[in-house]
């Protein structure tokens, strides 16, 4: 096991990691390859990935393994499993030691501290299961890309932003497939985030449905103290209103540290059945000088690489955020669907969002993100769509003291990347009612070749080693990779 060369974090001075500290882990098969996906040369791809499937018996003979050594199994999916363990179980298992790291504050991590073996840490693992597995990576924290009763109807703001009913789908050009009565009938769109609170009126008021499903040790289907997934699934519903939504949640109410991983959110979703999957949360793949992005890929995050893969192998259409800022991971993934920001002003100027990430790959070559837009705010706080939220909620009190909104009313105005790819991922579902038979890349060349060319504006200077954010220009840039979608444009094409 290699460790997770953690860029940010610093172990904590003095102190050790508590034995009963529960920890989400990923483990990996050999498959017929015989060597497991970390051990691969080469990057791993939506065929090669087909060479670590473990064999017919191989996953549940493992499990069993795991089982009678104290894990608890948490999912499972085509090429691994996640189990839940404490540290002291994992360090006699593993023969090694486990280091408390802190954990950037400034970023929205999912915990507060990682434990995970510092470098020269011991790695003798149990010799009977390490002949049934490939290998055990705990998983690092992910970051959300967000920084009394509500009302059906969003409160007036002083400033431009847009109406998320109106202006979403009027900007990506989606009024046209409307009229042709394709809303996503018949569609699985799974969204893996904090949790979904559609109780509130936006949504029971205008007609959306959905069913939301819990993943490991998140709880209550209802509600989200996080208020991020609330408030972004708006996206999904104003761009394709029937799509049958399954929302994933991660977070447990009681445990603001607690929840599932992305890995063990994924294995959930896929269990639905899905035909896209949208995910705005990211790993920040960052170099220690805090500049540039890490050159190879952390071993502890190809268990859910290697799930991504078989997933678009499959036929899934996968979204992520490109990021907010972030080098992030798994947009940076090839076959990935990886969605910017631009920002349509009111006169409808449009130009690329400085608060979205753009940045070409260190881990894979060749690789630019993002490949599309959709719409985001700018500096300092992307304030830009006004979305419901709880009522009292993370986002509704904190964005109060910037948005113009009142704390306690329910909504928010705020976007990000993580506002874009549940927009585009709608657009996806809309072309897949339509033609079922696209494929994921034959999707994301369909939006590529349509997309309206952005011209103007740099993303985001966090993204950037320069520190000044990839300028956009004529044609395919930097910035904005193909532009902003079109969806009336793409859907003609399907």
């Amino acid at each position: 096991m290699q460790p997770f060369k953690p860029s940010q974090p610093r172990p904590v001075i003095g102190e050790t990691a508590p034995p009963q500290e529960q920890l989400r882990i990923a483990i990996t098969f050999k498959g017929r390859a015989k060597a497991g996906p970390t051990k691969l040369a080469a990057r791993l791809s939506s065929r090669s990935i087909l060479s670590f499937e473990p064999q017919p018996g191989e996953m549940e003979t493992a499990i069993e393994a795991l089982r009678q050594r104290g894990f608890i199994v948490t999912g499972r999916g085509r090429m691994t499993v996640s189990v839940r363990g404490s540290v002291a179980q994992f360090e006699h298992v593993f023969g090694t030691r486990l280091t408390p790291f802190k954990l950037n504050q400034k970023q929205s991590y999912s915990s507060e501290k990682l434990f995970y073996p510092a470098k020269g840490a011991p790695w003798n693992p149990d010799p009977a299961l390490s002949a049934l597995i490939d290998d055990a990576y705990i998983q690092w924290p992910h970051i959300y890309l967000a920084d009394p009763g509500a009302s059906a109807r969003p409160p007036s703001v002083g400033y431009y932003h847009l109406d998320v009913l109106k202006d979403v789908p009027a900007k990506l050009n989606v009024p046209h497939i409307h009229k042709e009565r394709h809303h996503g009938e018949g569609i699985r769109v799974a969204m893996i985030d904090t949790g979904f609170d559609h109780s509130h009126p936006f949504f029971t008021r205008n007609g959306f449905t959905s069913s939301v499903v819990l993943a490991p040790s998140a709880t209550n289907r209802h509600t989200d103290p996080g208020s991020h997934g609330t408030g972004e699934s708006a996206n999904v519903f104003a761009v394709a209103p029937k799509v049958t939504f399954i929302g994933v949640k991660l977070g447990d109410d009681a445990d603001p540290n607690g929840g599932a991983s992305i890995l063990e959110g994924f294995q959930e979703a896929l269990k639905h059945k899905p035909h896209v999957i949208t995910v705005s949360m990211c790993y920040d793949l960052r170099n220690d000088d805090g500049v540039t992005e890490l050159d190879e890929l952390p071993n502890g995050l190809k268990p859910l690489e290697a799930e991504i893969q078989a997933a678009i192998a499959s036929g899934i259409v996968v979204v992520f955020s490109a990021g907010n800022g972030h080098y992030a991971f798994p947009a940076s993934m090839p076959e990935v669907l990886s969605v910017g920001g631009t920002f349509v002003a009111e006169d409808g100027a449009m130009k690329a969002s400085d608060y979205a990430s753009a940045f070409t790959s260190g881990i894979y070559s060749g690789r630019h993100v993002p490949d599309v837009c959709g719409l985001v705010g700018m500096l300092p706080n992307a304030d830009y769509i006004m979305l419901p939220v709880p009522p009292g909620a993370e986002i509704d009190t904190g964005n109060a003291e910037h948005d113009g909104t009142t704390a306690g009313d329910g909504w928010a105005v705020f976007s990000g990347t993580s506002a874009s790819a549940p927009q585009v991922a709608a657009v996806c579902a809309l072309l897949l009612q339509k033609n079922p038979k696209l494929t994921p890349a034959e999707i994301k060349a369909l939006l590529v070749r349509t997309a309206i060319d952005v011209r103007d504006g740099s993303a985001s200077p966090a993204s950037d080693p320069e520190g000044v954010g990839i300028p956009a220009g004529p044609g395919i840039d930097g910035a904005t990779g193909a532009g902003l979608v079109d969806a009336w444009a793409a859907w003609q094409q399907a």
